[in-house]
């Protein structure tokens, strides 16, 4: 079973996030989109009107370069000058990591566009004073082919964090007085919760639905299994390599750390029920408690969806998607929002069925 990516979710994130903060976005497309898969999403968010697009890495750009072409383009970590010549293209900038960054770019001789990088307090990456952010300018407007167009910062706080926050948000507000900067923009983690800042907003996570509870996005991916193993365990044996006594109805999913990264996740799902995971998963396989519903039958949900992910985004959904890469994926685009799909093969020899799911009235509709 693939994991599903629901196209017209993303759309209609992309559209709550514009209306609620009234900004563009540049969507980060690091890590090959989260493993989602940034060769299939961005063409998806271009049709939406998105056109700026956020690689952390110069390797990720060279790897989407078709699919970005006639975008606009931020590539976030320093970047070697034989590296720009390469690259050598209008639509595509380059991040200003360190006053380093800035000495070795100052002679170049084509044009170039930089964005400012500001640690603002998470003590990781960028510009830290206001000395270092007048020398960069300095250096770098001396030589006209270069054009300080944005600056930008990561908020390192989580969520729900705001006294950090607060002294993070004034320390960059700071460095905004400093020039005239076209762009402005930051994470959009804090910004999307609590105060935004700047004329566009960086959205990674939260075009697919996660880390963002105080806006109404809808989450993106489904991941279903049957179980492989429905049994009740004997008296006094224990189970799985963790060992735990359980005296219920037992079940085993063909899901293990080698497919998803299971660490933080606590319990699946059947029809808006919590199903608790039990010990620690196998490379391959992972125990669950189970109830008198649950058959060979059963389609069980990996994720948390619709409103259930309201009480799960204590879950890192970084590390759980960054896991996704050896999970074959399949894009669909539904016409109804609220009514997802569960794909399913019939008896009959090669056709293909689908069920869509409202309550619990199934509609089949056979595709030839």
């Amino acid at each position: 079973m693939p994991l599903f990516i629901y196209t017209d979710s993303i759309e209609k994130n992309v559209d709550e996030i514009r209306k609620y903060t009234n900004r563009k976005i540049i969507a980060v497309m690091k890590s090959n989109a989260y493993e989602l898969g940034s060769k299939k999403i961005i063409p998806i968010l271009r049709k939406k009107g998105v056109d700026f697009f956020a690689f952390e890495k110069c390797k990720e750009y060279f790897e989407n370069i078709e699919v970005c072409k006639n975008t606009n383009v931020l590539i976030m970590e320093s970047i070697p000058t034989n590296k720009i010549l390469k690259i050598n293209n209008k639509n595509v900038r380059i991040s200003i990591n360190s006053c380093l960054d800035a000495f070795y770019i100052r002679n170049l001789e084509i044009p170039l566009k930089v964005h400012l990088r500001i640690d603002s307090g998470m003590n990781r990456l960028g510009l830290q004073t206001i000395e270092e952010v007048k020398w960069v300018l300095n250096i770098l407007k001396k030589n006209k082919n270069i054009e300080i167009e944005g600056i930008y910062t990561h908020f390192s706080s989580d969520v729900y964090e705001n006294k950090y926050f607060e002294k993070q948000y004034e320390t960059f507000k700071k460095f905004l007085q400093l020039d005239k900067f076209k762009i402005i923009h930051a994470n959009a983690t804090k910004t999307l919760n609590h105060k935004l800042i700047g004329n566009y907003v960086r959205v990674g996570m939260g075009l697919y639905g996660y880390h963002q509870p105080f806006i109404k996005l809808t989450p993106t991916i489904s991941y279903n299994v049957r179980p492989c193993s429905l049994f009740y365990p004997k008296k006094n044996k224990k189970v799985g390599y963790s060992q735990k006594y359980v005296k219920q109805k037992i079940g085993v999913i063909p899901i293990g750390y080698h497919d998803i990264d299971l660490t933080n996740m606590s319990k699946i799902y059947y029809k808006g029920k919590t199903l608790p995971l039990i010990g620690t998963s196998c490379m391959n396989h992972t125990h669950f408690k189970a109830n008198d519903e649950i058959n060979y039958l059963s389609w069980l949900s990996i994720f948390p969806t619709n409103g259930i992910i309201n009480i799960a985004n204590d879950y890192n959904w970084y590390k759980i998607l960054a896991s996704l890469r050896v999970v074959p994926k399949s894009y669909i685009r539904r016409n109804n929002y609220d009514i997802p799909k569960v794909f399913k093969y019939s008896k009959e020899k090669g056709s293909r069925v689908f069920a869509r799911i409202r309550s619990n009235q199934i509609t089949r509709i056979r595709i030839i």
